[in-house]
């Protein structure tokens, strides 16, 4: 199924998974710093992070 988005009530965070990945949108730089701390291992190797 193309274009799930899955969001708290509120729709203060977005996960929008796809194939090959996922697009977390979360409400301040400091919990996006959390969640890429918490799971480095998930992001791309690829020095522009993309």
């Amino acid at each position: 199924m193309a274009g799930v988005l899955v969001t708290d009530t509120q729709m203060l965070r977005i996960h929008h998974p796809y194939d090959g990945g996922a697009d977390v949108f979360l409400t301040t730089p400091g919990e996006r710093d959390q969640m890429r701390d918490r799971h480095a291992d998930w992001l791309s190797s690829h020095p522009s992070g993309l």
